[in-house]
Order: structure tokens, then C-alpha cells, then sequence
């Protein structure tokens, strides 16, 4: 391995000045890039449901939230050593050390590859086991085999070779992972409009999955090895040192990620045996636009992390870089709380007409729910930068200040809900989960608070109360988007269409003129006109390839 270069950023970025540019630049670039291909995911996620529900119905629907219940619960064994990737990768490109990459990657691949075939061999083995976990009836237990197969051959295959993508993500090359990603969701649902129409089923949405991990992957080794020119993989690499590296952090990140994937889905796994299968498919559509308006402000959560990574290793946590690092988080939150509130006061405050236009009907129970799954993402997304930052500065269990309380917090709710209400229902489940989520927020919000030094007095001027201003603007709005539930759906559509304009442009106007300040208000503009330029150059460049 002393052919491998020993560089991987260049010299003058490592002064202080230079980490700090460095990761200024890669951070900004990253998150309005990785914003427009969530707003694209966010479109297709929109617009595929009532597509696929129109034709498969229901009960197939459900099946499919059901798999991706038991997906989200396999995808939490990804978390660790994806994190693993990212943040050592981002380490020792602020250190000049590929090397150390490499042998990490390698020891990664072989392992990861390993398990993969073990975890397949072990579902084939056990799928009579999870379609009776299932609960699935019986006109379905053949589709749902094949399903289960396909989705979990395609998705462990991808996690064999996810290093590649985590390695241009550490590298600060998230705005590359974008288009990879873009690329491969787009594929996807125009597959899944062509196998839905001709009458594929829910056989086709597997089918469309498995393309998109393909595609997913083959494009991710490709970028790679053209991006990064140190990066070098090989099955002889493989080192004890890394590996405990792996298992060090990345088996907190992966603990703490399996009790996410817990909270993310309790309702959903509870309501299957509670309520019955239909149930998943309510709840899954109740949290469908909610779940989707959070993944933009995500973005800079995602970005963060390798940011926190590369300053880390850049300033080897010195005072200066504690107080870069903290004023980092404190404007990621301020930021991610702004664009979660911008879509979910609207979602909040206007959800049955908004679910009557999308869906051509409102489902029992489901308006509600969407309500206060929008409340629920705001005080989620709050969370984000304070992960995020842990996870970068090396101290990943600090998440169980969030997830553990949220899980002794749900365990106390659910049985309340059956209490109050007398039986099992979703509306019950889904209140549940929202007020042990807003508990458990708001105490891993304190706790992160009094680590990165950041008083509660200027956590409440410049994130809480900016992040209500969107819900009383979403108020204003609420009785014309109303008039939408009634009538045709064309009709309602062209009317939620002018309520969604006008409460945009009352909003920017609002933040612009009562809660940004005049560095933001100078800052933003001259980010949105310099990305735009860089935007365009990169998409002339991939276009070139």
C-alpha cells in the first residue's frame, strides 16, 4: 500500500483558516444540492401513492408499507458502518491520511460482504417466519414471497458495496451522492408507473426497488474511482485495527439507529397484530406527506455530520474548533427548524383538504393524523443538527439521550391511548408516538444544549420562536385552503395550488422582513446566486460524462 498517494485535500487546506473554508464551501455546496434532490424524492414520493393505490388497492399497498416495515428494521444494520464510512473517511481527508481510507473501506467490504450472503441465507430460511409476522392473508402469501426476496437481495447487495457511496460522502462529495441517488428514485418511478399500468402489481414497486439499487450501486462504484483517485479496494487490506474501529463506533451509531428505526415504526408494527394490515396502510399514508416534507431540511442534518467529522480532525478539537463547532449546530438548528416549519405549518393546518386533493378521498382518521405527524417532524427535525454534530465530534452515544427516553415514552403512551380510548386504533397509536416524540425532543435538545454550550435563552430567540411563525401564517390560510375538500378534485386542486403560492410568498416575506437578520438576508442571496451558477457548471460536467 506505499504506492497509494498520501494526500487526500491539499495542504493549504489544513491551516485553521483553510478547515474552516474547506468545510464551509464543501457545506453549502453539499446542502443546496442535496435540497433539490430531496425536493425531486419528495415529488415522486407524493405522487406514487395515489398512482399506486388507484390501481393495486389497498390491501397490496399495505403489503408493501408492511415490507418496508421489516426493510426499515434490516436498514438499521446499515446505520453503524455507514457512519463508520463517513466519519473516518471525513477524518483522514482533513489529515492527508488515504491510506488509513483504504484500509478501512477494504476491512468494511469483506465484512459487510460476508454478512450480506449470511443475512440473505438466513432470510430464505426464515420467510415463512416473517410473512406469518407479517400477518399477511392468504390471496397475498405468494406475492408477498416473492416481494421479500427481491427487496432484501437487492438491498443487501447495495449495502456490500455502499462504501463507495460513504467514501465520497466522508471526501465532502455529498452533492455527487445526490445525483447518484436522483438518478437511481427517478429510474424507480418511472419504472413504477410502467409495471403498475400494465399490471405488474405490487410484484412491480419490488421490481422498480431492485432497479434502483442496481443502478444505485453501479453508479456509486463509477463515481468513486473517478472522484477520488486515492481510493483503492482490496480483499488483502483488511486490518484488525479497522475492524474494531467498525465495531466501535459504527455499533453505537447501528444501536442507536435500530432504536430510531424502533420509534419510526412502532406504530406501524404494533397496528399490524392490534388493528389488522389495513391499519399499516392508513398510518403509512398519514405520514407520507409529513415524513417526506422533512427529508429537505434533513439535508443539512446529513451534511453536517461530515462537516463536524472534517473540523474535527482539522482543528484535533481545540478551543477554536468547539466554538466553530457550536455555532455550527446552533445554526443548523435555527435553519432546519425554518424549512420544517415551512412545510409543516401548511400540512398541519390544512390536512384534510390537502389529503382530499391527493388522494380523491379521505381515508377515516387520516386528516387527523397527518396534523399531527407535521407537529411531530418539526420537533424531529429539531433533533437532526444535534445527532448529526454527536456523531461527527466522536460521541455517537449521546442519541440515547433522545432515543431511550422516547422509548420509555412511547411504552407509557400506547397503553394510555387503549385507556382513554377503550380499544386499539390509530388514531390512538399515532397520538401516542407524537407526544412521546415532542417529550423526548425536547430533553435530547437540552441535553445537547448544555454540551456545545448554548444557552436556552439563545436556543429560544433563534430557533423555538422562529419555527412558529410558519403555523400562524398556516392559520391565515386555513379557511380558504378549506374549500378545497369540496367540490371537484380539479377544482380543489386549483385552489390548494394558489393557497400553497400565496402562503410561500407570505412566508418568505415574513421571515424576510421580521426573523432573518441582515447578515442572513445578505448571506442567503449570495449563496443562492453563487450555487446556482456552481449548479449549473456541475450539471454541464455530469452531463459531459
Amino acid at each position: 500500500m506505499s504506492a497509494q498517494p498520501k494526500a487526500i485535500v491539499l495542504e493549504e487546506a489544513r491551516s485553521s483558516q483553510g478547515v474552516r473554508r474547506y468545510a464551509r464551501e464543501a457545506l453549502v455546496r453539499n446542502v443546496w444540492i442535496d435540497m433539490a434532490s430531496r425536493a425531486g424524492y419528495l415529488l415522486t414520493r407524493v405522487l406514487i401513492p395515489p398512482f399506486v393505490l388507484s390501481r393495486i388497492g389497498l390491501d397490496a399497498y399495505s403489503l408493501w408499507a408492511a415490507v418496508f416495515v421489516f426493510v426499515a428494521y434490516a436498514g438499521a444494520t446499515t446505520i453503524g458502518v455507514s457512519a463508520a464510512y463517513v466519519k473516518y473517511v471525513a477524518d483522514y481527508a482533513a489529515r492527508g491520511e488515504a491510506h488509513k481510507s483504504n484500509t478501512l473501506l477494504s476491512t468494511g467490504f469483506v465484512t459487510v460482504g460476508a454478512a450480506s450472503v449470511v443475512a440473505f441465507g438466513l432470510i430464505v430460511l426464515g420467510l415463512s417466519q416473517v410473512l406469518s409476522w407479517l400477518h399477511m392473508p392468504a390471496h397475498l402469501q405468494h406475492e408477498a414471497r416473492i416481494v421479500v426476496l427481491l427487496v432484501a437481495g437487492s438491498f443487501l447487495f447495495d449495502f456490500a458495496f455502499s462504501m463507495f457511496r460513504d467514501s465520497l460522502a466522508g471526501a465532502q462529495k455529498i452533492a455527487e451522492v445526490q445525483i447518484i441517488w436522483v438518478a437511481s428514485y427517478l429510474i424507480e418511478t418511472a419504472l413504477i408507473v410502467i409495471l403498475i399500468s400494465t399490471g405488474h402489481g405490487v410484484l412491480g414497486l419490488a421490481e422498480a426497488f431492485v432497479v434502483r439499487m442496481m443502478v444505485s450501486t453501479v453508479l456509486s462504484v463509477f463515481l468513486a474511482y473517478r472522484l477520488l483517485p486515492w481510493i483503492r479496494i482490496s480483499i488483502r487490506w483488511p486490518s484488525r485495527e479497522a475492524l474494531s474501529q467498525l465495531v466501535r463506533f459504527g455499533g453505537v451509531v447501528q444501536f442507536v439507529a435500530l432504536l430510531g428505526t424502533v420509534l419510526n415504526t412502532v406504530e406501524r408494527a404494533i397496528a399490524l397484530p392490534l388493528v389488522g394490515l389495513s391499519a399499516v396502510g392508513l398510518l403509512d399514508i398519514s405520514d407520507k406527506l409529513p415524513g417526506m416534507a422533512a427529508i429537505i431540511p434533513t439535508a443539512l442534518a446529513t451534511s453536517l455530520f461530515p462537516a463536524a467529522a472534517y473540523l474535527r480532525g482539522g482543528f484535533a478539537d481545540n478551543a477554536e474548533g468547539r466554538e466553530v463547532i457550536s455555532d455550527l449546530y446552533l445554526r443548523g438548528c435555527r435553519y432546519m427548524s425554518l424549512l420544517a416549519g415551512a412545510i409543516s405549518g401548511l400540512l398541519a393546518t390544512s390536512a384534510v383538504p390537502l389529503m382530499t386533493v391527493w388522494l380523491g378521498r379521505v381515508y377515516p382518521g387520516t386528516g387527523y393524523l397527518m396534523a399531527i405527524f407535521a407537529v411531530q417532524q418539526q420537533f424531529h427535525v429539531m433533533t437532526g443538527p444535534g445527532t448529526s454534530i454527536m456523531k461527527g465530534i466522536g460521541r455517537p452515544r449521546e442519541e440515547l439521550f433522545y432515543s431511550v427516553p422516547n422509548i420509555a415514552a412511547v411504552l407509557v403512551a400506547m397503553p394510555l391511548s387503549y385507556l382513554v380510548l377503550g380499544r386499539w386504533t390509530i388514531l390512538g397509536l399515532g397520538s401516542a408516538v407524537v407526544v412521546a416524540t415532542i417529550i423526548s425532543s425536547t430533553g435530547f435538545i437540552i441535553h445537547v444544549n448544555r454540551i456545545l454550550k448554548v444557552s436556552k435563552g439563545r436556543f429560544l430567540r433563534h430557533v423555538l420562536l422562529p419555527g412558529l411563525v410558519p403555523y400562524i401564517v398556516g392559520l391565515v390560510f386555513m379557511a380558504p385552503a378549506s374549500l378545497a375538500a369540496h367540490g371537484g378534485r380539479w377544482r380543489g386542486a386549483a385552489i390548494i395550488a394558489i393557497v400553497g403560492i400565496l402562503y410561500a410568498l407570505t412566508l418568505t416575506v415574513v421571515l424576510d422582513f421580521l426573523v432573518l437578520d441582515a447578515g442572513e438576508r445578505q448571506s442567503l442571496r449570495n449563496v443562492l446566486r453563487r450555487e446556482s451558477r456552481r449548479l449549473g457548471q456541475l450539471v454541464r460536467s455530469n452531463y459531459s460524462l
